[in-house]
Protein backbone atom coordinates (compact mmCIF):
# COMPACT_ATOMS: atom_id res chain seq x y z
CA UNK A 1 0.00 0.00 0.00
CA UNK A 2 2.81 2.36 0.91
CA UNK A 3 4.63 1.68 -2.38
CA UNK A 4 1.47 2.37 -4.37
CA UNK A 5 1.01 5.64 -2.53
CA UNK A 6 4.60 6.69 -3.21
CA UNK A 7 4.26 5.80 -6.88
CA UNK A 8 1.07 7.87 -7.06
CA UNK A 9 2.74 10.84 -5.36
CA UNK A 10 5.74 10.58 -7.68
CA UNK A 11 3.54 10.37 -10.77
CA UNK A 12 1.51 13.36 -9.59
CA UNK A 13 4.68 15.35 -8.94
CA UNK A 14 6.07 14.55 -12.40
CA UNK A 15 2.77 15.48 -14.00
CA UNK A 16 2.73 18.77 -12.07
CA UNK A 17 6.27 19.59 -13.17
CA UNK A 18 5.37 18.82 -16.80
CA UNK A 19 2.25 21.01 -16.65
CA UNK A 20 4.20 23.85 -15.04
CA UNK A 21 6.94 23.58 -17.67
CA UNK A 22 4.48 23.59 -20.58
CA UNK A 23 2.56 26.53 -19.06
CA UNK A 24 5.77 28.51 -18.55
CA UNK A 25 6.91 27.86 -22.13
CA UNK A 26 3.48 28.87 -23.49
CA UNK A 27 3.40 32.11 -21.49
CA UNK A 28 7.00 32.92 -22.47
CA UNK A 29 6.33 32.33 -26.18
CA UNK A 30 3.12 34.37 -26.05
CA UNK A 31 4.93 37.27 -24.38
CA UNK A 32 7.74 37.18 -26.94
CA UNK A 33 5.26 37.06 -29.83
CA UNK A 34 3.33 40.03 -28.42
CA UNK A 35 6.51 42.05 -27.99
CA UNK A 36 7.59 41.24 -31.54
CA UNK A 37 4.15 42.22 -32.85
CA UNK A 38 4.24 45.53 -30.96
CA UNK A 39 7.74 46.28 -32.27
CA UNK A 40 6.67 45.40 -35.80
CA UNK A 41 3.63 47.69 -35.55
CA UNK A 42 5.71 50.57 -34.23
CA UNK A 43 8.27 50.11 -37.00
CA UNK A 44 5.51 50.03 -39.60
CA UNK A 45 3.73 53.17 -38.49
CA UNK A 46 6.69 55.36 -37.52
CA UNK A 47 9.80 56.25 -39.48
CA UNK A 48 12.54 58.02 -37.56
CA UNK A 49 14.49 60.97 -38.89
CA UNK A 50 17.11 63.23 -37.29
CA UNK A 51 16.93 66.31 -39.50
CA UNK A 52 14.02 68.61 -38.75
CA UNK A 53 13.79 70.22 -42.20
CA UNK A 54 15.14 67.73 -44.74
CA UNK A 55 13.75 64.20 -45.13
CA UNK A 56 10.45 62.46 -44.81
CA UNK A 57 7.83 62.75 -47.52
CA UNK A 58 8.62 63.97 -51.04
CA UNK A 59 5.97 66.60 -50.33
CA UNK A 60 7.94 67.87 -47.33
CA UNK A 61 8.23 71.64 -47.51
CA UNK A 62 10.03 74.07 -45.27
CA UNK A 63 7.86 76.04 -42.89
CA UNK A 64 8.91 79.49 -41.71
CA UNK A 65 7.68 78.53 -38.24
CA UNK A 66 10.37 75.85 -38.04
CA UNK A 67 13.19 78.36 -38.47
CA UNK A 68 13.75 78.63 -34.74
CA UNK A 69 17.01 77.85 -32.96
CA UNK A 70 15.09 76.02 -30.24
CA UNK A 71 13.90 73.42 -32.77
CA UNK A 72 17.02 72.74 -34.79
CA UNK A 73 18.69 69.34 -34.27
CA UNK A 74 15.53 67.94 -32.71
CA UNK A 75 14.58 64.38 -33.69
CA UNK A 76 11.17 63.71 -35.16
CA UNK A 77 8.99 60.81 -36.29
CA UNK A 78 6.91 60.69 -39.45
CA UNK A 79 3.61 58.83 -39.15
CA UNK A 80 1.84 57.65 -42.29
CA UNK A 81 -1.93 57.93 -42.13
CA UNK A 82 -3.75 54.57 -42.05
CA UNK A 83 -6.57 54.21 -44.58
CA UNK A 84 -10.07 54.82 -43.30
CA UNK A 85 -13.11 54.66 -45.57
CA UNK A 86 -14.96 57.46 -43.79
CA UNK A 87 -12.06 59.90 -44.16
CA UNK A 88 -12.12 62.24 -47.17
CA UNK A 89 -9.92 65.08 -45.97
CA UNK A 90 -12.28 66.64 -43.43
CA UNK A 91 -10.82 68.51 -40.45
CA UNK A 92 -13.13 68.97 -37.50
CA UNK A 93 -12.98 71.41 -34.59
CA UNK A 94 -13.68 71.49 -30.87
CA UNK A 95 -14.39 74.42 -28.55
CA UNK A 96 -11.65 75.21 -26.09
CA UNK A 97 -14.29 76.11 -23.51
CA UNK A 98 -14.93 72.35 -23.17
CA UNK A 99 -11.53 72.02 -21.48
CA UNK A 100 -12.39 72.73 -17.86
CA UNK A 101 -9.92 70.82 -15.65
CA UNK A 102 -7.57 73.50 -14.30
CA UNK A 103 -4.90 70.97 -13.36
CA UNK A 104 -4.74 69.43 -16.85
CA UNK A 105 -2.03 70.23 -19.38
CA UNK A 106 -4.82 70.95 -21.86
CA UNK A 107 -6.06 73.77 -19.64
CA UNK A 108 -2.56 75.08 -18.90
CA UNK A 109 -1.63 75.43 -22.55
CA UNK A 110 -4.94 77.16 -23.26
CA UNK A 111 -4.00 79.74 -20.63
CA UNK A 112 -1.02 80.87 -22.73
CA UNK A 113 -2.74 80.48 -26.11
CA UNK A 114 -4.51 83.20 -28.08
CA UNK A 115 -7.31 83.35 -30.65
CA UNK A 116 -6.53 84.44 -34.23
CA UNK A 117 -8.83 86.41 -36.52
CA UNK A 118 -10.66 83.29 -37.72
CA UNK A 119 -11.24 81.94 -34.22
CA UNK A 120 -8.48 79.31 -34.13
CA UNK A 121 -6.57 78.88 -30.87
CA UNK A 122 -2.81 79.22 -31.33
CA UNK A 123 0.47 79.32 -29.44
CA UNK A 124 3.93 80.12 -30.82
CA UNK A 125 2.24 80.73 -34.19
CA UNK A 126 1.05 77.12 -34.20
CA UNK A 127 -2.51 75.82 -34.20
CA UNK A 128 -3.73 73.94 -31.15
CA UNK A 129 -5.10 70.60 -32.26
CA UNK A 130 -6.51 67.34 -30.91
CA UNK A 131 -5.20 64.04 -32.30
CA UNK A 132 -5.43 60.35 -31.40
CA UNK A 133 -3.09 58.26 -29.27
CA UNK A 134 -1.72 56.50 -32.40
CA UNK A 135 0.81 59.30 -32.79
CA UNK A 136 2.39 58.97 -29.34
CA UNK A 137 2.30 62.75 -28.92
CA UNK A 138 1.27 64.02 -25.46
CA UNK A 139 -0.26 67.44 -24.90
CA UNK A 140 2.24 70.20 -25.63
CA UNK A 141 4.07 68.29 -28.37
CA UNK A 142 5.05 70.25 -31.48
CA UNK A 143 3.75 68.53 -34.63
CA UNK A 144 3.26 69.27 -38.32
CA UNK A 145 0.21 68.18 -40.28
CA UNK A 146 1.23 67.48 -43.88
CA UNK A 147 -1.40 67.48 -46.61
CA UNK A 148 -1.43 65.70 -49.97
CA UNK A 149 -1.06 69.03 -51.80
CA UNK A 150 2.21 69.79 -49.98
CA UNK A 151 0.75 72.21 -47.44
CA UNK A 152 2.24 71.96 -43.94
CA UNK A 153 0.11 73.10 -41.01
CA UNK A 154 2.27 73.83 -37.93
CA UNK A 155 0.49 72.64 -34.78
CA UNK A 156 0.82 71.90 -31.09
CA UNK A 157 -1.13 69.08 -29.44
CA UNK A 158 -3.72 70.79 -27.26
CA UNK A 159 -5.90 67.78 -26.53
CA UNK A 160 -5.94 63.99 -26.97
CA UNK A 161 -8.82 62.05 -28.49
CA UNK A 162 -10.14 59.26 -26.30
CA UNK A 163 -9.48 55.75 -27.60
CA UNK A 164 -13.14 54.87 -27.12
CA UNK A 165 -14.07 57.68 -29.54
CA UNK A 166 -11.66 56.66 -32.31
CA UNK A 167 -11.23 53.79 -34.77
CA UNK A 168 -9.21 50.63 -34.16
CA UNK A 169 -5.94 52.46 -34.93
CA UNK A 170 -6.88 55.33 -32.58
CA UNK A 171 -6.51 57.88 -35.37
CA UNK A 172 -9.94 58.82 -36.76
CA UNK A 173 -12.92 60.05 -34.77
CA UNK A 174 -15.88 57.71 -35.00
CA UNK A 175 -18.31 60.64 -34.98
CA UNK A 176 -16.91 62.56 -37.96
CA UNK A 177 -14.26 60.36 -39.56
CA UNK A 178 -11.57 63.01 -39.13
CA UNK A 179 -7.99 62.65 -37.90
CA UNK A 180 -7.48 66.24 -36.79
CA UNK A 181 -9.66 68.45 -34.61
CA UNK A 182 -8.60 72.08 -34.41
CA UNK A 183 -9.29 73.84 -31.13
CA UNK A 184 -11.29 77.05 -31.58
CA UNK A 185 -12.88 79.91 -29.65
CA UNK A 186 -16.62 79.39 -29.99
CA UNK A 187 -17.37 83.06 -29.30
CA UNK A 188 -15.49 84.09 -32.47
CA UNK A 189 -15.61 80.97 -34.57
CA UNK A 190 -19.34 80.65 -35.17
CA UNK A 191 -20.66 77.91 -37.45
CA UNK A 192 -19.18 79.06 -40.75
CA UNK A 193 -17.21 75.86 -41.26
CA UNK A 194 -20.23 73.51 -41.02
CA UNK A 195 -18.12 71.04 -39.10
CA UNK A 196 -15.11 71.10 -41.43
CA UNK A 197 -12.43 73.80 -41.24
CA UNK A 198 -10.69 72.70 -44.46
CA UNK A 199 -12.06 75.66 -46.42
CA UNK A 200 -11.15 78.37 -43.93
CA UNK A 201 -7.44 78.65 -44.78
CA UNK A 202 -5.79 78.59 -48.19
CA UNK A 203 -4.28 75.21 -49.02
CA UNK A 204 -6.11 73.31 -46.27
CA UNK A 205 -8.64 71.64 -48.57
CA UNK A 206 -6.59 68.46 -48.96
CA UNK A 207 -6.23 65.13 -47.17
CA UNK A 208 -3.73 64.60 -44.35
CA UNK A 209 -0.97 62.24 -45.51
CA UNK A 210 1.57 62.49 -42.68
CA UNK A 211 1.83 63.67 -39.10
CA UNK A 212 5.33 64.76 -38.07
CA UNK A 213 5.89 64.50 -34.33
CA UNK A 214 8.86 66.45 -32.95
CA UNK A 215 10.70 65.64 -29.76
CA UNK A 216 9.94 69.11 -28.53
CA UNK A 217 7.23 69.83 -25.99
CA UNK A 218 5.97 73.05 -24.46
CA UNK A 219 6.07 71.51 -20.99
CA UNK A 220 9.71 70.34 -21.16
Amino acid sequence: MFKKTMKFVAATAILGVCLFTFSYIYILRTTINNLEADASMEKMRSRKYTDIIVGGSENRVESDVLKKDTLYNVDYSVYDMPKYNAYHGQKAYEYYSAITSRISKQYRIEEVAYTDDLGFRKYDDRYLIAIGTYFNAPVGTYIDVELANGTVIPCIVGDIKSDRDTDDNNVYSLSCGCATEFIVDGSKFGTQSRGDVSGLNEGWDSTVVHIIVYEHNYFN
